[in-house]
């Protein structure tokens, strides 16, 4: 089960942590897989990580915040891999990697970039492939999101609204394309352990997860691989929750 032998896999934001770990994951499963992020440094060293051990992958930098080398990505995809069958919109975060900030105190100046970053990205990055996965028959969009935007946290309000708005995107889109094959789906979040630790600080995650620990990579990747797989083609328009039973803070 799982198999994606033959499938052509775009991740976005790949270059480290979350995203390194879903496309090291999805080449073991079979896929080829290319690797964006915006520094093109991180992203070979993740695309050459895979070919070290076997699979196929090229690298990508681009910013997904420009819809012009989001397409010009997918068409040098198509040239060098196949064209894209799989699109894990993974690129996101905080501009700056600004610390979790009470909405009144916010910087004005970066609410355009916590949407461009979280929801546009999104958008451009499946305007960019979305046209020949209909053509085809098959295709799968992932978004990951977080549980800012289904409970909510304290001084995540923005990043929230933004991951909020990529589900909303993702269950639109479901309704769209299901009749051509393509499913639409999101995975929400908890804590994984590629957080900076300067994001840790003051948090309990003992007190607000059922589970004994945080999550990593790899349960991320598994979620998404599923999601990505033929076993899971009548699954759309669906917010996958891995969160490790997130009890709230």
């Amino acid at each position: 089960m799982f198999d994606l032998t033959g499938r052509v896999a775009l991740v976005t934001g790949a270059g480290r942590g979350i995203g390194a770990g879903v496309a090291a994951t999805l080449a073991r499963q079979g896929a080829a897989v290319a690797v964006n992020d915006r520094d093109g440094d991180t992203a070979q060293a993740t695309a050459e990580s895979i070919r070290e051990r076997g699979g196929s992958a090229c690298a990508l930098p681009f910013d997904v915040c420009d819809l012009s080398a989001c397409r010009e990505a997918a068409a040098r995809i198509a040239t060098e891999l196949g064209p894209v069958d799989i699109l894990v919109n993974n690129a996101g975060g905080t501009p700056g990697n600004v610390l979790p900030t009470p909405f009144r105190e916010s910087p004005e100046d970066l609410w355009g970039a916590y949407l461009g970053m979280n929801l546009v990205g999104v958008l451009n990055a499946t305007r960019a492939v979305l046209d020949g996965m209909c053509e085809r028959g098959f295709g799968r969009v992932i978004a990951v999101s977080s549980d800012a935007a289904r409970v909510g946290h304290k001084g995540s309000a923005v990043y929230g609204a933004a991951k909020a708005g990529a589900e909303g995107f993702i269950r639109s889109l479901a309704k769209e394309v299901g009749g051509r094959g393509v499913t639409a789906n999101a995975v929400a979040l908890g804590l994984i352990d590629t957080v900076p630790a300067e994001f840790l600080e003051g948090m309990r995650p003992e007190r607000s997860y059922a589970m004994a620990r945080i999550g990593n990579p790899d349960d991320v990747a598994a979620g998404i691989v599923y999601l990505a797989s033929d076993e899971a083609g009548w699954v759309t328009g669906h917010t996958l929750v891995i969160n490790g039973g997130y009890l709230g803070a």
